[in-house]
């Protein structure tokens, strides 16, 4: 007989298997024949298996241990429930649904950028001419044509897939505790993004660009002293042609943004151990061919280029990057702008704000118990520190008398009690706060009891899920509050929430069973759903005798059974059966093992399915960010007035002025628009006025004097849009 090759335990540097830890594992995702394995059994001072019923005080609850969700929090999660079911639905597997994989998926995202973006710098040209016709000979090539697409979507895609990230970490409420610098850095890095998009959009110096540079200017009059030197900058380069310093500084910023994007990316995920940088092969491959097929079938069009000399009056714009545009130069985007930085501020602040809260009812505003190692009976096996997603566990050299090398030593600040380490420790030495361990077969041991004085003839089922589930599908099933259902109490069922399905201890599961349980079934989050990262995934390993602490082998096809489902899908959970399988004999029998597996085969139908879901969102996400809108106040002429010198002498060009005549005046139709001082600062004057032939003067003048330097004197057709910029001094004599 032919048997899987097995290998030593996952454990940390230095621990020893044979006095510290469980025996050897298997590798495969099949289970290995029954006589391959040996048995689990393995002294500890104290077991799981043994601990006495009671020895808790009456004061302590399991309650203490677990979360309560914010009422916000709650509403906001409902919400993203609602959506992912029908997409689970449709696909026929929680395991492709991509709103579970926005975080690796971004940063492939972002690598996608990057790539198309340094093919794209290659060809690139910098001036306000040769930019423009850059992106034109872009078009006329199939590849880089392609490219610019690809660079787009993607750029769209990336700040979508962020924003979905963020809604997913704001409702499970990840940027508490130790998990603050994942939150702040995760919105620093989406406004990062979202500056690199707009710095993007402005490289090509179209009439889009001229709006953002409009916007730019608008705010730098609004906020800053720097418009007249900016304007006046831009000016001098128009009339001297030699503009690529102006694109090769927006392109500077573009790439230094997209380098610090990558390195928040970095800085986000700093703290989590075992960290996915990448999604699954089937993702890259898929959302690879979907850009590529979009890029091809969605080419980028070709927008007029930029003319300072008329604004446009209408222009595509992409909301995702460009929302500010409609309403730039209006009163709204004070208000548009302070909404959103406020917002912003209110956000990142949000971790030290927002009361974190234990489920405790007498207690509402307790804090959350850490994890706390129980030194005595710690026998530095490494498990708790291996399996611990935040790094809250580490192991140090012990020096008492006992006889392991190691000891584990908890960081409280890193611990985001999500209790997995409970559940990795078979010598019972890990626990929250205070509470003994023993509250976990506490509070078993009262469900079973109770249940069989309810119902003495009726078999008991008894169910684990996670915190998430008790705030949705669980909330009726579970005991306090609105109470057991009553289907739930016919049925016999009994349902013990833990703060994540990790924090389950094989044993316990074991002695459950002893202890007159017919039949045991673990709910939790889908796939890369779970909100304490690999909550999921240890308990389906554990279970599944794939990672230790493991199920006794004697139990390995007990009745145990685990589900892996969305949280308002717990009603659901509960009617799903083992996996059948043919026995030696030919017959049907519950193949309980393979029931507990976190990953099931996926077919063609599913994958297909996934992938047209995307294609469609794709889709969507290229005519939503291709929306024609009017343009505001830039469709109302107006008079611009730019002096880049610095003295009224210098002004004046070829004459010799006074100092005195220091004061700019603009005139229209006879009516003073605008007085200021020119004395060593350029100047940058717009006034809105309304369409028709207006006459329009400017000169310098001197306080007390009636005579002036005639700078400007023209008469204009001004149409909607138009701009007349005084720029260039006349030669007119003084009056």
């Amino acid at each position: 007989m032919t048997f899987h090759k097995s290998r030593d335990p996952e454990l940390l540097p230095g621990a020893d298997q044979e006095s510290d830890c469980q025996p050897v594992i298997p590798v495969a995702d099949t289970i290995l024949n029954e006589d391959d394995l040996s048995d689990d059994d393995h002294e500890h001072e104290v077991t799981w298996d043994a601990l006495e019923t009671g020895v808790v005080g009456t004061d302590q609850s399991l309650l203490n241990w677990r979360k309560k969700q914010s009422g916000w929090a709650h509403a906001l999660e409902r919400v993203a429930l609602a959506v992912e079911k029908p997409v689970n639905k449709l696909i026929g597997s929680n395991r492709l649904n991509p709103l579970y994989h926005t975080g690796p998926i971004a940063i492939f995202l972002l690598m996608v950028v990057a790539g198309t973006g340094i093919y794209l710098f290659l060809f690139f040209h910098y001036g306000f001419d040769a930019s423009y016709e850059a992106v034109v000979q872009f078009n006329s090539q199939f590849i880089a044509r392609s490219m610019r697409a690809i660079h787009r979507y993607a750029s769209g895609a990336l700040v979508i897939t962020t924003l979905l990230h963020a809604y997913r970490t704001l409702f499970m409420e990840r940027f508490r505790g130790s998990r603050w610098l994942a939150w702040v850095t995760g919105i620093v890095l989406t406004a990062v993004i979202w500056l690199a998009g707009v710095t993007g959009y402005w490289m090509v110096w179209d009439v889009r660009a001229q709006l953002i540079n409009e916007s730019f200017i608008n705010f730098l009059q609004r906020f800053t002293p720097w418009a007249a030197a900016y304007v006046a900058k831009l000016v001098e380069v128009e009339q001297s042609g030699d503009s690529w310093p102006v694109l090769l500084t927006i392109l500077a910023v573009h790439v230094l943004l997209t380098l610090v994007a990558a390195g928040f990316f970095w800085l986000h995920i700093s703290r989590l151990k075992r960290a996915k940088w990448f999604p699954e092969t089937h993702w890259i491959a898929g959302i690879a061919v979907i850009l590529i097929v979009a890029a091809i079938v969605f080419p980028l069009s070709i927008l007029p280029q930029a003319n300072p000399d008329q604004l446009p009056q209408g222009v595509h714009v992409d909301p995702i990057f460009l929302f500010f545009i409609p309403v730039a130069g209006q009163g709204t985007a004070v208000i548009l702008w302070t909404v959103l930085i406020a917002a912003t501020a209110l956000a990142v602040m949000l971790p030290w704000i927002s009361q974190d809260k234990s489920a405790n009812q007498e207690t509402p505003k307790a804090e959350i118990p850490r994890v706390n190692i129980i030194k005595d009976r710690c026998t530095g096996c490494t498990k708790c520190a291996l399996d611990c997603p935040y790094g809250a566990i580490v192991m140090v050299e012990r020096h008492d008398d006992k006889p392991h090398k190691f000891i584990a030593i908890e960081d409280p600040k890193l611990c985001v009690s999500c209790g997995i380490c409970v559940g990795s420790c078979d010598g019972v030495a890990v626990t929250m706060g205070d509470v003994p361990p023993a509250i976990l077969w506490d509070e078993v041991s009262l469900r079973l009891t109770l249940a069989k004085a309810k119902a003495p003839e009726q078999p008991i089922k008894l169910v684990f899920t996670c915190d998430r589930h008790a705030a949705h599908g669980a909330k009726a099933y579970l005991p306090g509050g609105n109470g057991q259902t009553l289907a739930a109490t016919e049925a016999g069922i009994e349902v013990v929430a833990l703060p994540c399905v990790g924090t389950l201890p094989p044993d316990l599961l074991v002695r459950s069973l002893a202890a007159g349980a017919d039949d045991i079934q673990v709910i939790g989050c889908p796939p890369d759903d779970c909100s304490n990262r690999e909550g999921n995934l240890w308990a389906s390993q554990r279970l599944s005798r794939k990672r230790v602490p493991r199920l006794k082998k004697t139990y390995a096809n007990a009745p145990i059974t685990a589900v892996w489902q969305p949280p308002n899908q717990f009603a659901e959970a509960l009617q799903i059966q083992p996996v059948f399988k043919l026995n030696e004999q030919g017959e049907s029998e519950p193949n309980y093992q393979a029931s507990r597996r976190l990953w099931h085969r996926l077919t063609w139908r599913n994958y297909a399915v996934a992938f047209v879901l995307l294609a469609v969102v794709l889709v969507a996400q290229i005519f939503l960010t291709d929306i024609f809108v009017g343009t505001g106040a830039t469709e109302i002429p107006r008079v611009q007035v730019v002096l880049p010198a610095t003295t009224p002498e210098e002004t004046a060009g070829a004459f010799t002025v006074p100092d005195s005549f220091n004061q700019l005046v603009v005139e229209m139709d006879g009516e003073v628009l605008h007085r200021t001082s020119v004395a060593a600062k350029p100047v940058f004057f717009e006034e809105m006025t309304s369409p028709g032939e207006h006459h329009v003067r400017v000169y310098l003048t001197a306080a007390g004097l009636s005579s002036s330097i005639i700078l400007a004197d023209e008469w204009a057709d001004f149409e909607a849009g138009t701009v007349l910029r005084v720029k260039r001094p006349l030669v007119y004599p003084i009056e």
